[in-house]
């Protein structure tokens, strides 16, 4: 009877608060897929509570917009992309490396259909993607493509985070984030938030730069549990692949060497003030002689600087640039490497990150079910010096048009010797070339120019402004915007609709191509026809908040408010707390006519 006392009537009276939460509609789902029924058949669509489990609400970060079908088409190859921003194809998901990966496979593959299918989500790392590919395992992939690693350090649980607890036991991760799954666990979560109003957790969204109040040094013991719980989650992570009989590509993760300073130098923990001193004496002439052209000399102060504190990351940074002005490439790629290692703003996957990813690979064994390929040394090796720069990044890690086609040629290299006989026999031709996928995914010169404004705005703000390098990456974007200006002529939205009337035509149920092309519509005054291609998303995808607010905002400015107003009840109908759509509503709501 104790026993029981001590153990059923606890189990009851949380089974009751649990189901008494659920009853009462509070929490939210926490699993990446959620049911659909659209015009008679049976789809998944993402959840974009999802990160709920790992972000404050303000910070939570979305899926991709995105249907699949409940149960595969027959004859059709699945595949599912795994990652964080890089791999998500940030800043707009339409021209990311999956997006790119699967008109690449329907080209050199027309009899077969291609679903590649981007679970990627921008902040998120190892702890997130694990529990999305155990649900992927479920869902008839026929390949996983796993890209990831650049957030280990910064995303949640990581030893820099801004989010919660840095780099807390693998054990301890997984405890809290099975608490959350229950509605008692997010109440909890929910009062604990309350509790840490205040503190260090930012209130919005502010990109990397919410991430330099934590500096992480090499050596931080919280950035060496970071690292193994990177390794046990991708092995995990592999396991729960092959378990469900998937074939996995795995993927080194490459980033911009070349031309991304450090965000954040540190010097050495024991260097005193006598050593500060003489470091900076020396730092500051290796810079004089750089700035004159002077290689050589520049190399041997800064040498003089090492010696007495080699950890701090924009040292290293300068001697690789000088090594790369003489040629020197060899010794240019491993200082711009122990400069991205040493950087205290831990954003880019690093040396570390990299051979885990290799190791693991090879733990598995050479069975064929999971192959490694070494895209961060691919890139490199494609460049004329053999380092990643300005042409494949925006900025750090976040991919161009160019470098995301890059990418792709190289996953989709490696996919083709793990399609299935049947699929591989009918092969009708090369690889396209970026032109042709540009076109297939609806690239105009409209677009390429708002990528490139994007760009500049991103970099315009902290930490970027603090990099040596923001000067060139500013003149170089900057160049960028006007070669994509001098090709912009008066018959330019002509041939830009022509593209995207092409595009859509071979792609009708692709609500990212469709939302481009309404933006691009109302840009060019056509707002009634983007009005149309909003009611064509929500149609697509009639159980997501966001078409049904896009297109809302569009009837406002058309003056269509009682329409709007619908628009944005449905939104907060599907999502209660879409925030721009309440507000939205509120300010129909308290004008005339309403």
């Amino acid at each position: 009877m104790r026993l029981a006392a001590a153990t059923v009537i606890p189990l009851v009276v949380l089974g009751s608060v649990e189901l008494g939460l659920r009853l009462a509609g509070f929490g939210y789902p926490t699993g990446f897929f959620l049911p659909s029924r659209i015009e008679g058949r049976d789809y998944l669509i993402p959840n974009f509570k999802f990160s709920y489990r790992f972000f404050p609400p303000a910070l939570a970060r979305e899926p991709v917009l995105f249907r699949m079908s409940a149960v595969k088409p027959e004859g059709a190859v699945r595949i599912f992309l795994f990652g964080e921003s890089a791999a998500y194809g940030d800043p707009d998901p339409s021209y990311g490396a999956g997006r790119y990966l699967e008109v690449l496979l329907e080209e050199r593959y027309p009899a077969t259909d291609f679903e590649v299918i981007c679970v990627a989500m921008t902040a998120i790392n190892s702890h997130a993607i694990l529990p999305i590919a155990r649900e992927c395992a479920r869902h008839q992939g026929d390949l996983w493509v796993v890209y990831m690693g650049n957030n280990e350090m910064v995303g949640p649980y990581g030893a820099g985070t801004v989010f919660g607890a840095k780099a807390p036991r693998r054990g301890a991760v997984r405890a809290m984030l099975a608490l959350k799954t229950t509605r008692m666990g997010q109440l909890l979560d929910r009062v604990l938030q309350g509790v840490r109003r205040g503190s260090a957790v930012p209130p919005a969204w502010t990109g990397i730069d919410m991430f330099t109040q934590n500096p992480l040094r090499a050596d931080d013991p919280a950035r060496r549990r970071a690292y193994e719980n990177f390794r046990g989650n991708l092995r995990d992570l592999l396991r729960v692949g092959r378990e469900a009989g998937v074939p996995i590509l795995l993927s080194t993760v490459a980033c911009n060497l070349a031309d991304c300073s450090p965000f954040l130098s540190q010097h050495a923990a024991g260097l005193d003030a006598e050593g500060l001193a003489q470091w900076d004496q020396w730092f500051q002439q290796g810079q004089t002689f750089e700035t004159a052209g002077s290689y050589p000399a520049a190399l041997e102060a800064y040498s003089n600087a090492a010696a007495l504190d080699a950890e701090f990351a924009e040292l290293a940074y300068r001697m690789g640039a000088c090594h790369l002005a003489l040629t020197n490439r060899a010794q240019a790629r491993a200082r711009l490497e122990q400069a991205r290692d040493q950087d205290a703003l831990a954003v880019r996957a690093d040396t570390r990150i990299n051979r885990i990813l290799s190791e693991e690979a090879a733990r598995v064994g050479a069975d064929g079910r999971v192959v490694v390929v070494d895209a961060a040394g691919v890139l490199a090796g494609e460049e004329p010096d053999g380092l990643p720069g300005r042409e494949l990044f925006y900025e750090h890690v976040h991919f161009t048009l160019e470098g995301n086609y890059r990418l792709a040629r190289i996953f989709a290299g490696q996919v083709a010797g793990m399609l299935p006989a049947s699929v591989a026999r009918t092969e009708a031709q090369g690889w396209a070339e970026r032109d042709i996928c540009d076109r297939l995914l609806g690239v105009t010169l409209w677009d390429q120019q708002r990528l490139w404004k994007e760009a500049l705005n991103r970099i315009a703000v902290p930490p970027f402004t603090s990099q040596s390098s923001h000067g060139r990456n500013l003149q170089s974007i900057q160049a960028e915007l006007r070669a994509v200006g001098s090709r912009i002529t008066q018959d330019s939205p002509t041939r830009d609709r022509k593209v995207y009337e092409e595009a859509v035509a071979r792609r009708p149920e692709d609500a990212l191509l469709r939302g481009n092309y309404g933006q691009f519509l109302e840009v060019t005054g056509s707002r009634r026809e983007a009005i149309a291609e909003g009611r064509r998303i929500c149609k697509l995808l009639p159980d997501l908040a966001w078409p049904h607010y896009y297109l809302g905002a569009l009837l406002v400015r058309e003056g269509r408010m009682k329409e709007a107003a619908a628009c944005f009840e449905r939104a907060l109908a599907i999502r209660n707390d879409f925030t721009q759509a309440r507000s939205e509503l509120r300010r129909i709501q308290s004008g005339p006519g309403l």
